[in-house]
């Protein structure tokens, strides 16, 4: 979608090059693209790191167990997002526990180390 966002129109992905593999849907489809654009003020990407540490700081602190993708919203808020929200209240939505345990541990290792 960030692609198509850019674009101002639908775009293709060659091959899905993250660990939160269900946010690399193959293309975005018209109408979701469309309904995307009336509906969403901005949109920013986070790296696969920031997926970790965010996977790592919800686990340590918030108990939450949550796949890459269910990091993300975290990630952004303390990355690309952190000034814009600086003293506003921020609710984030937290889902997903897709994920085999070694993926999830080898994750939550690299969250750590960054």
């Amino acid at each position: 979608m960030h692609r198509s966002f850019a674009a101002g129109t639908p775009q293709k992905i060659d091959a899905v090059k993250t660990i939160a593999d269900s946010l690399g849907a193959p293309y975005a489809a018209p109408y979701t693209f469309r309904v995307c654009r009336e509906n969403v003020d901005r949109l920013v990407l986070v790296d696969d790191p920031a997926l970790c540490r965010a996977m790592h700081l919800l686990f340590a602190d918030a108990k939450l167990a949550v796949e890459p993708a269910g990091a993300a919203s975290t990630a952004a808020l303390f990355g690309p997002l952190r000034e814009d929200v600086k003293g506003l209240n921020v609710g984030l939505i937290l889902c997903g526990t897709n994920i085999d345990h070694q993926s999830y541990s080898d994750y939550l290792a690299q969250g750590v180390d960054q």
